[in-house]
């Protein structure tokens, strides 16, 4: 057998192999699903902290490091706020101590434990 005749089946071998490639990459770039829109945050003041009794210490003590989502995605209740406030006025958030407690209502109010 000559060298030709061997390399006849091997180049139909490797020229179905790459058609089979070909064909799989270009079957599975038009099938694939687009991706789906972006959705939107899963709090509805995921940019900015919802009015009320409250709203401007939070946005004064909480904002200055963290953004409004990380605030509004928070569900913790009155134990878990008080440690939290506690811990943030120990590493610096401007919380002066007349109003400690009623940050820590605001938070607890607005995000609290998810009701059931």
């Amino acid at each position: 057998m000559s060298a030709r005749e061997v390399r006849a089946p091997l180049v139909l071998v490797a020229l179905a192999v790459m058609s089979i490639a070909f064909a799989l990459v270009a079957r599975n770039g038009r099938a694939a699903a687009p991706a789906p829109p972006a959705s939107p945050p899963s709090h509805r003041h995921a940019n900015h902290l919802p009015p009320g009794p409250g709203q401007t210490i939070a946005e004064g003590a909480c904002l200055v490091c963290h953004s409004a989502m990380l605030v509004t995605q928070q569900k913790k209740d009155s134990a878990g706020w008080e440690k939290t406030v506690h811990q943030m006025e120990l590493w610096g958030a401007p919380v002066p101590a007349t109003a400690h407690d009623s940050l820590v209502t605001y938070l607890r109010a607005r995000f609290g434990p998810a009701k059931k």
